[in-house]
């Protein structure tokens, strides 16, 4: 996980994300209430679900997640290479934080215990108006 662009450096317009993302890796359902998000995949494939809708992400696709909308992801392929570009910004503080330890390497704890229980934590810590399990 790698942030590209943050708030300070876009006058609060955007914040940008890079992921190389890893099978099992996942959000559960959220809502935004401060930003909406863009999913940019590159490269694998992510089932995303936007309110009733699902669908399988795969290289080149692009989806709007609009605030206030709950919303959940998961790898579903070995990796998963993605851009998640949020506005307006300041939600980077929360990957930045919170983000997947890519220092771990394989031993990194995907899945419920990282996904869900460390992401609640950080997500109030930073005040980022989350509400789980939307």
């Amino acid at each position: 996980m790698t942030v590209k662009l943050t708030a300070e450096q876009t006058r609060g317009a955007m914040g940008m994300t890079h992921f190389a993302a890893k099978l099992g890796e996942r959000s559960p359902s959220h809502i935004h209430t401060l930003e909406d998000e863009i999913f940019m995949i590159r490269s694998g494939g992510v089932r995303a679900t936007v309110g009733d809708r699902t669908e399988l992400l795969e290289g080149g696709s692009v989806l709007f997640l609009p605030r206030g909308i709950p919303h959940s992801y998961l790898v579903e392929s070995e990796t998963a290479d993605l851009y998640v570009l949020t506005c307006p910004g300041g939600f980077e503080r929360f990957f930045l934080e919170g983000g997947y330890p890519v220092h771990m390497g394989a031993d990194a704890p995907v899945g419920d215990r990282w996904s869900v229980e460390r992401t609640q934590e950080v997500a109030e810590k930073l005040g980022l108006g989350i509400t789980w399990g939307g």
